[in-house]
């Protein structure tokens, strides 16, 4: 059984104008906060499945909620997928930090160890 284009599209979003406003949104923190190229398609993914939990979740609640007219819904969903995906960013940066500084003390724990058994 195959399903026509838009029947496909509409399976998987509620309004796939909303999802392209949500996802242009998302792709374009991408284009204004350029990455290096080594990053950049794992920072791609990362931003089109985000646009997509976004457009598909966030951006109905948010429509349904104040009751937007369909332009105002689109400008929602556009500016929900740019500020979701700039608030994930901050957050896998903290993550990061917060690995880094746990891991940097159990290192250096570790090298203190060693270091007062090689002087014994």
């Amino acid at each position: 059984m195959q399903l026509p284009a838009e029947e496909t599209v509409s399976y998987f979003l509620a309004d796939p104008e909303m999802a392209a406003a949500s996802f242009s949104g998302s792709v374009t923190d991408v284009l204004v906060h350029p990455q290096k190229f080594k990053k950049f398609l794992p920072y791609l993914i990362k931003t089109v499945l985000a646009g997509y939990l976004l457009a598909t979740y966030v951006s109905p609640a948010i429509v349904e909620k104040f009751k937007l007219t369909q332009k105002e819904a689109l400008a929602a969903s556009f500016v929900v997928g740019y500020a979701g995906i700039r608030i994930l960013n901050h957050l896998e940066r903290v993550a990061e930090e917060e690995l880094k500084k746990r891991m940097g003390s159990r290192a250096q724990s570790m090298t203190k160890d060693s270091s007062n058994e090689s002087e014994d």
